[in-house]
């Protein structure tokens, strides 16, 4: 599996009021991607399909959403346009702002995952958000699927090749 080369940090859920403003569900816990004067990349899908340069002119929080003023989305219609579309911004460019101990969900597939033994469990074959916590879904050749919360108190170590976890008693037997 290679790397995309955009990230999705936002989702354009709907027009706000009459002058071109969107509101926005953040896909990123890092708020500066929105600050005034910022470059994003507008797609109709995340994996980054028809690229539009944007940047942000105002950025403000609003019921749990930004609402952004974009330079290249003039009106109401053609923000109407855009609903359902993502904000991108460059890999590397992410990859740069991450801080230690932070990971990109889709980084995580394909990654063994071991128990604190060192048998192997399988693989994380995909990752599944939910609204408590994203769910790793590990399984493999022989092996039945399950899921495990992506969280602290089940996952003891992430590295660049595996992944270490304490399932909770009878994970692996379900």
């Amino acid at each position: 599996m290679t790397a995309p080369e955009y990230l999705a940090v936002g989702r354009i859920v709907k027009p706000h009021g009459l002058h071109g403003e969107v509101a926005v569900f953040a896909l990123t816990e890092n708020a500066a991607r929105f600050e005034p004067g910022r470059t994003l990349y507008l797609s109709p899908t995340p994996e980054g399909d028809r690229l539009l340069r944007v940047t942000v002119e105002s950025a403000r929080l609003h019921q749990g959403r930004w609402l952004l003023t974009l330079d290249r989305i003039a009106d109401r219609s053609h923000a109407e346009q855009h609903a359902g579309s993502f904000l991108l911004v460059p890999r590397e460019e992410a990859e740069a702002a991450r801080q230690a101990g932070e990971w990109f969900l889709h980084s995580l597939v394909g990654r063994g995952v071991l128990d604190q033994g060192g048998e192997s469990l399988g693989e994380v074959l995909d990752v599944i958000e939910t609204a408590s916590a994203p769910m790793l879904e590990i399984g493999g050749p022989g092996r039945k699927r399950r899921l495990l919360p992506f969280v602290k108190e089940f996952v003891a170590r992430v590295g660049e090749e595996e992944i270490v976890v304490t399932p909770p008693t009878g994970w692996t037997e379900l």
